[in-house]
């Protein structure tokens, strides 16, 4: 498997970039004569810097009045004119309120001495006169003294950039690095990145660039040092700044993707980490060793190759799981049907209604405001708004510091919608156009926004095959989606095309007597007031981009989430970003990308989750895709849950999730891996059915104690995969850490070891083998790992389909590989009650024993330990094979 970054949510860490990346502080030979600086030693080796912690990552896509709001990582801003500042739901806006003003945001809580940070800034129109608008970076600032790196755009369009030292006041200011032209031609709210670095103390370096955020990033444009005596050699904080020129008038500049990292320091001769991305299972060599006990040389096993990505069905939406196929589950999951839940109506909540009417002073159930945003504006905290029957087409922000609790009225089909129907049609030789299209979504490909797909395997988010993905158009014809071409002329019937030059819409199918709509809106909810809880309702045919997260976002902590739909949505349905949130029949189905994803989410508890169908868009499965990825989170549960026909990974953990608990799941015909722990550690996987999946069951990737007990694991490639790759957690410059542990996390090393296999049926391998241990970096045995086996059932279509049945780790050298449960047992004493079978089915469909399987339970099962009982609410101390055939 190669390496699969968690892009995610949260907001994820978007600036992969800078990950692993060393600069070295070299001073220039103009800056010596500059400083009047001693001449280097030609063998002088030069200090390099390395990425320590993040402690800014910001994207901003957050709806906020009267300043900036609390960045998910780096703290609650502080700006110096609170309604000069806003956050619009896909950027910071700082609105500069005069010529010759200025405005500051800074991060007090996010502090260091040597650090890199960056942002991306764009302005809505280029000045006409005078030197323009200026946008920045500020490091080291405190006390109104800090070094700033600055890019300013001009009248002729200019973009320049430089880099300067405050101390104290901008009346004592000495710009360091000059104005280096960096971008001609600059257009209205063309987004320009710009990254800053600042190290040292004895001579301070400060390192800057800026360019056109769609082009490739450059090598540092301005290095300047600075031996003065007024040199800032403290820590101090990450601050943004803007200003406009006396003689240019007054605009507004938007602010987007803010992260920043603490550096450390390389002492020359010592190694760097390496700066490309290590992978999970490097191509191991081609022939291994055979065993002692097994005389044939076989071929080293492969990975097995990623499958075709199935076609997902476009099948009607009714209403709730209704078209949702649950048939091959041990029971339904998901949310309750649209319109059938009943939530008691506490006295005196508030009401809303399409019909109703925002002029009143005070809803009631007779005389309902109109906007549910309303309601959440006039509200006092802890108050129940209460919804009646209709569609809700808005995007709705519950801020911080209100606790609501939003449901539908009793027995009523309350949806939140994000597009609208379309009816000018007129026919167009063998097409269909509508005029006045006036919506131009953002297509960025990844979560940092504008920025290009990614290049290497892994990294690519867009599956060249489906190259209209990251587009969030979308359209449907009664309730079935057309799929989106990039060109008029590639229209056909069951596509369309957005002609946003012509602001039309283009379809290929008759729209006559049918009901055509298509999506306008980005997002259907922020939650940010903690302890909010949303029930009862659907939320359907959003279109946020890759960089949006989602149509649903809860960055509140202690929030509540039942009894949703979330369906049909552009790329990701529900994104999670906060701690101890609870999620109770949750449906999210048909999403173009996720159907949920949750960053920085300790104590999540998920369960009656129902993820279904997603990925419609055919995104690869890596970087993600799929029903549901955890990333650097502690403490999570997902349970009672269905995993079903997702076009990706099913149920993955990734980036530092500590403490994970996975029971009573069914996760069945997704084409990519089932569940994954990866770079991770301590995790209980039990009484889960997990079958029919594209390439692993179980895949546990450098991660350390995981216990896989009473699973019933079935016709997958491999039923379970344990990998070591050449990852480790000391290398603090590698993607995938928690920002906010202290680093290195003694809780997480990235090593895969103590896992013990109990009680677990294999059965029906499409792969090489039925079972496998790994190590790519050839350190460690799987006994040296700490892997013990034992009341298994191993089942093969023959005795020689698949080839092996255990890959077993030596360390150095390729693995031993056992053609059979009798040799593995012989050589390693594993599984020493286990049963293999070849030839025969060991399961009755994909739960049920055969009879004598069965029957043979309390010979071959170990008993089930007290953990395993309290986490599946099974008995403790049975012999109980596999999964239970029941929840």
């Amino acid at each position: 498997m190669v390496r699969q970054p968690a892009h995610r949510l949260t907001p994820p860490t978007k600036n992969n970039r800078r990950i692993g990346f060393g600069i070295t502080a070299g001073v220039t030979a103009a800056a010596i004569a500059a400083f009047g600086l001693p001449a280097l030693a030609a063998n002088a080796a030069p200090v390099t810097y390395q990425n320590d912690k993040q402690i800014v990552s910001d994207t901003l896509n957050r709806v906020q009045k009267n300043g900036w709001g609390v960045a998910p990582v780096g703290g609650a801003y502080t700006v110096n004119s609170a309604q000069a500042f806003s956050a619009d739901g896909a950027t910071g806006v700082a609105a500069v309120p005069r010529p010759g003003a200025s405005l500051s945001a800074s991060l007090p809580s996010a502090t260091a001495t040597d650090a890199d940070a960056s942002t991306v800034i764009s302005v809505p129109s280029i000045p006409t006169s005078g030197y323009g608008v200026y946008a920045g970076v500020q490091l080291r600032s405190a006390k109104g003294s800090y070094y700033q790196a600055t890019v300013r755009v001009d009248s002729r369009a200019n973009a320049l950039l430089s880099t300067s030292r405050v101390n104290g006041s901008t009346a004592d200011q000495t710009v360091l690095g000059g104005e280096k032209l960096i971008a001609q031609g600059v257009t209205p709210g063309q987004k320009i990145s710009v990254d800053f670095r600042v190290t040292g103390t004895d001579t301070v370096t400060t390192s800057a660039r800026a360019w056109i955020s769609t082009k490739t990033m450059p090598d540092w444009q301005l290095t300047a040092s600075d031996s003065s005596a007024k040199k800032l050699v403290g820590s101090g904080a990450v601050g943004l700044w803007t200003y406009v020129s006396s003689s240019s008038a007054a605009t507004r500049v938007s602010f987007d993707n803010v992260s920043a990292y603490s550096l450390k320091a390389v002492q020359p001769g010592k190694p760097t980490q390496p700066v490309t991305p290590p992978t999970t299972t490097p191509t191991p060599p081609a022939t291994p060793t055979a065993p002692p006990t097994t005389p044939a040389q076989p071929t080293e096993p492969a990975q097995p190759t990623q499958p075709t990505q199935p076609t997902q069905p476009t099948t009607p939406q009714t209403g709730g799981d209704a078209t949702i196929d649950q048939s091959t589950a041990r029971a339904a999951t998901g949310s309750a049907a649209v319109g059938t839940t009943s939530y008691a109506v506490p006295s005196g909540a508030y009401f809303v209604a399409p019909a109703g009417s925002d002029a009143v002073a005070r809803s009631t159930q007779s005389t309902p405001w109109k906007t549910v945003q309303h309601a959440v504006d006039a509200a006092p905290s802890g108050s129940t708004i209460v919804l009646r029957a209709g569609t809700y087409h808005e995007t709705i922000l519950i801020p911080r510091g209100k606790k609501l609790t939003i449901q539908a009225f009793p027995k009523e089909a309350v949806w939140f919608d994000g597009s609208r129907t379309v009816s000018n049609w007129t026919q167009s030789g063998s097409t269909w156009v509508a005029g006045g299209w006036n919506v131009d979504f953002d297509d960025s490909p990844t979560y940092t926004r504008g920025a290009p797909d990614g290049t290497e395997d892994g990294w690519a988010f867009v599956n060249p095959a489906y190259p209209m993905a990251a587009h969030p158009d979308q359209i449907w014809i009664d309730g079935t989606a057309l799929n989106q071409v990039g060109s008029r002329s590639a229209v056909k019937a069951g596509t369309f095309f957005v002609d946003t030059a012509a602001k039309q819409l283009v379809i290929g199918s008759n729209p006559s007597g049918k009901q055509v709509q298509s999506s306008d809106t980005v997002k259907a909810f922020t939650v940010l007031g903690d302890g909010s809880t949303l029930r009862g309702f659907g939320v359907r045919r959003y279109a946020p981009s890759v960089p949006d997260m989602g149509a649903l976002q809860v960055y509140a902590a202690g929030a509540t989430l039942e009894n949703l739909s979330i369906t049909d949505n552009s790329t990701t349905g529900l994104a999670i970003g906060a701690v101890n949130n609870t999620v109770t029949n949750v449906t999210v189905a048909r999403n173009g990308l996720l159907g949920a994803t949750a960053t920085y989410a300790d104590g999540l508890k998920v369960s009656g989750m129902l993820a279904a169908n997603n990925n419609t868009e055919h995104f690869n499965r890596a970087p993600v895709s799929g029903g549901l990825k955890v990333a650097r989170s502690r403490n999570v549960s997902v349970v009672n849950s269905n995993f079903l026909a997702n076009a990706g990974n099913a149920l993955w953990f990734d980036e530092s999730v500590y403490n994970a608990s996975v029971a009573n799941n069914d996760v069945i015909g997704n084409s990519g891996n089932a569940v994954i722990a990866e770079i991770s550690a301590k995790f209980a996987i039990a009484n889960n059915v997990i079958a029919n999946n594209g390439i692993v069951g179980v895949l546990v990737s450098d991660t350390n104690g995981v216990q896989i007990h009473n699973n019933t694991i079935t016709g997958n490639a491999r039923d379970i995969n344990i990998v070591q790759g050449t990852r480790r957690a000391s290398q603090l410059s590698t993607a995938g850490h928690d920002p906010r542990q202290s680093l290195p996390d003694p809780t997480m090393t990235w090593i895969t070891g103590n896992v013990s296999v109990v009680n677990n049926v294999m059965a029906k391998s499409t792969g090489n083998a039925v079972l496998a241990v790994e190590d790519y970096s050839h350190e460690h045995s799987a006994a040296q790992m700490g892997i013990t086996m034992n009341g298994n059932v191993y089942q093969r279509s023959s005795a020689s389909l698949p080839t092996w049945a255990v890959i077993w780790s030596r360390g150095a050298g390729n693995p031993a590989v056992y053609n059979s449960l009798a040799e593995f047992t012989a050589a390693t004493g594993q599984d020493r009650s286990s049963r293999a079978v070849d030839g025969s089915d060991v399961l009755s469909g994909i739960t049920q024993l055969v009879p004598t399987i069965g029957a043979a339970a309390a010979t071959i099962a170990q008993p089930v330990t007290a953990a395993t009982a309290a986490l599946t609410g099974k008995p403790a101390g049975v012999h109980q094979l596999g999964a239970w055939s029941t929840k």
